[in-house]
């Protein structure tokens, strides 16, 4: 690496920190007000664990802002170049545009690497993490900790290691106690249940009867039930795709069509894992041209303001042609990086009008 290259990535690096930590501090400090409201002298959500919650949500929001954070970033990284003369006495010295621009890049492409570990080995799990944190000191009737979801269900205790979605969950079992012997009488064990149009499926059980001359134990490989989970502990509590890193998904999703069952939304989220790291890239492109034109007179209210304003637009058109890529059926793969296409052909198309 040159001098010149390692100056170059020191400027924009430090600007792109910047913004970014900015950028979750001011949303952290909002989210947690926001969150003072679900804080219950009823329960243990108190003020320290509203703030515990938030602090482990920040690894997923660092995530999600990395590719607007880049792009103003680099606007001010190398606007700041430019109004010190330092990118005009570069091209003088024969450096080109182009040159500038694949000195970035590079940066961008450690950054994408750098991003796309924490989208997949610590977002996922820290953010997991959060939602149960928060489900544990709010729920009475469920607790989720290390060994997975614990419901408690009339004289019935569920414990599942896996709740996948409200179609599916993994490792159940079951506890049914007898309140006038003050005993548990029956425990089940299932590797798997899938939800069907009349209730719920067991798959590879293990069911063992307490009594007081002994125990008896039948394995079935499939039992019915009809109301296996309340229905507002299903809704609170299954896994969310922003939850699952890309193996997880790529695992769920299969299982869905094996069964022949939507997964759209997981692909989407799927899709998001590669895509959000690669805007990365986009952003660098698209910051270059209002560096290099529009941009040489602009202060640095003026490039964070059109920073902000294309990483707004990128943001709500990401989101909502993803919704509706759902709604409409539109291919998760397509409805994930047309966005990303588009504003790599619009960054491309005014890098190529620079002189």
């Amino acid at each position: 690496m040159s001098f010149l290259e390692r100056y170059l990535w020191k400027s924009v690096l430090t600007s792109i920190l910047l913004t970014w930590f900015s950028l979750a501090l001011l949303d952290r400090f909002f989210a947690f007000l926001g969150e003072l409201g679900d804080v219950s002298p009823e329960t243990q959500y108190g003020n320290l664990q509203a703030f515990y919650y938030i602090l482990m949500g920040t690894p997923k929001l660092l995530y999600d802002y990395f590719p607007t954070a880049t792009l103003i970033g680099s606007l001010l990284g190398l606007g700041n170049l430019a109004a010190n003369s330092e990118l005009t006495a570069m091209r003088a010295a024969g450096v080109s545009i182009r040159q500038i621009v694949m000195m970035t890049l590079k940066l961008g492409l450690v950054l994408v690497v750098l991003i796309f570990v924490l989208g997949e080995w610590v977002a996922p799990h820290t953010e997991l993490a959060a939602s149960s944190f928060k489900l544990r000191m709010q729920q009475k009737q469920l607790a989720v900790g290390n060994q997975g979801i614990w419901v408690k269900d009339g004289n019935r205790i569920l414990n599942i290691a896996k709740l996948w979605s409200e179609q599916k969950m993994e490792g159940i079992s079951i506890y049914e106690i007898n309140p006038e012997a003050g005993r548990i009488d029956t425990i089940t064990h299932a590797d798997r249940a899938e939800r069907d149009a009349n209730g719920w499926m067991l798959y590879d059980l293990n069911r063992k009867h307490i009594q007081e001359d002994g125990v008896t134990q039948e394995v079935l490989p499939q039992v019915h039930e009809d109301n296996l989970v309340p229905e507002q502990v299903l809704s609170i509590a299954a896994v969310k795709p922003n939850q699952l890193a890309a193996s997880e998904l790529a695992d769920f999703i299969r299982h869905q069509r094996d069964n022949d069952l939507n997964s759209s939304r997981f692909e989407q989220a799927f899709w998001q894992h590669f895509t959000t790291p690669l805007s990365t890239l986009v952003m660098l492109i698209i910051a270059a041209p209002f560096v290099f034109s529009f941009q040489r007179n602009a202060g640095a209210g003026q490039r964070i303001f059109i920073g902000i304003l294309i990483g707004i637009v990128f943001f709500l058109f990401n989101r909502t042609l993803g919704s509706i890529g759902i709604v409409y059926g539109i291919p998760p793969l397509l409805s994930a990086t047309l966005p990303l296409l588009m504003f790599l052909f619009g960054g491309l198309w005014m890098l190529k009008r620079i002189r």
